[in-house]
């Protein structure tokens, strides 16, 4: 109700501003153990039916927080309280990069949507790294990767600057997650291109290699477009296979713009970005069909679109509504633009009364039946 209040003052303003303002209050907030527990009881309860075991690791819940909300790992205190079951930090770089000049945010309310353009903006590796090394996490962390996103870094040089973020963050994170599509980068091509995925999986297969001697296994997981077409989707599954990759998230932004109530000028004077919330659903949707036809159901996938940004429909459902297409957990981020904090604690809350209502009695059992 409190943020249903607020929210036209907060539409009313750069939309930069209140997310810089927003990290800087979570970034308050997380370091305050008292404050940490106030919100844990007003927005954190969890329900032992919905905790689930994914990528060998314990989630209290399947809803996490996407990458793109804390890119430069400042929050992970306050995520936990808030109700989240894993969180993603991110995108994260190896050299410090600055993006895209402002404006690299757009608000689509009529739409429930969001464009960004930030440019894969990170402190880089070693700053992010600092930060994280002194949290104790709660919840799992996923640390989201990139390559820097500077043009003049290619070929094996861009190889290379991936695996030294990979190398720095292998011994801190629960799983990491490679941003492959890189929507928002300056140069044209991404490592979704096969001509350049596969020599960066194989690099890539090695390293992990060295690192895992010794240490416990952890999970790599694929972020991908959900513009890929049939041809260059089927390949990239061929590699990812191929190369040890251990799930996907489905998915990243959308270039695609059709079918908007949003004012086409609007948007032409923004310029380019990547497109979240409800118009992205539709397309992670038949994203998560089609990937998990090519891998027949055995590879974990992650959701990552829309949740929550429609009024007209139950998040909890929403989320269900993912974890019978394929997935096994399901992340947000615009969501919580346009419903606010509480809708952690209703999607989790309705979750439970679903699983009563399909009499199930609890989601790793639903995980393990599909």
């Amino acid at each position: 109700m409190l943020y249903r209040l607020l929210r036209p003052l907060l539409f009313g303003m750069n939309p930069e501003l209140v997310h810089r303002q927003t990290i800087r209050l979570g970034r308050t907030l997380s370091r305050s153990v008292l404050a940490r527990n106030l919100v844990k009881q007003v927005y954190g309860p969890q329900w032992k039916a919905l905790r689930v075991r994914v990528l060998g690791l314990e989630f209290d819940n399947p809803v996490g927080l996407a990458a793109g909300f804390d890119k430069q790992g400042e929050l992970p205190g306050i995520i936990a309280a808030l109700g989240f079951g894993h969180m993603e930090v991110g995108s994260i770089s190896a050299r410090p990069w600055p993006g895209n000049l402002s404006p690299t945010l757009l608000r689509l309310p009529g739409d429930q949507g969001l464009i960004n353009y930030l440019g894969l903006n990170s402190e880089g590796s070693e700053t992010v790294l600092k930060r994280l090394q002194k949290v104790d996490f709660r919840i799992p962390i996923g640390i989201n990767l990139v390559k820097t996103a500077d043009p003049e870094i290619a070929g094996e040089e861009a190889i290379e600057d991936y695996l030294d973020s990979v190398r720095k963050f292998y011994p801190l994170a629960d799983y990491i997650t490679l941003n492959l599509s890189c929507p928002n980068t300056v140069e044209g091509k991404c490592f979704e291109d096969p001509e350049l995925l596969q020599p960066f999986l194989s690099r890539l297969q090695k390293t992990r290699n060295e690192m895992e001697t010794g240490n416990r296994s952890k999970a790599f997981l694929a972020k991908l477009s959900p513009d890929l077409d049939d041809s260059r989707l089927g390949r990239l599954m061929e590699l990812s296979q191929e190369y040890g990759i251990d799930g996907f998230v489905i998915g990243n932004t959308t270039s695609r713009r059709e079918g908007l109530k949003t004012n086409q000028g609007r948007m032409n004077a923004f310029g380019p970005g990547g497109l979240s919330g409800r118009p992205l659903k539709k397309h992670v949707e038949q994203m998560i069909d089609r990937v998990f036809r090519l891998t027949e159901g055995r590879v974990p996938i992650v959701a990552c679109g829309g949740v929550g940004c429609d009024p007209d429909q139950d998040p909890a459902g929403e989320v269900w509504g993912y974890l019978k297409r394929g997935a096994s957990l399901v992340q947000m981020y615009t969501g919580l633009i346009y419903q606010g904090p509480s809708l952690v604690k209703r999607i989790n809350r309705g979750l439970v009364n679903i699983l009563q209502a399909e009499g199930i009695s609890n989601l790793k059992e639903f995980l393990r039946s599909r």
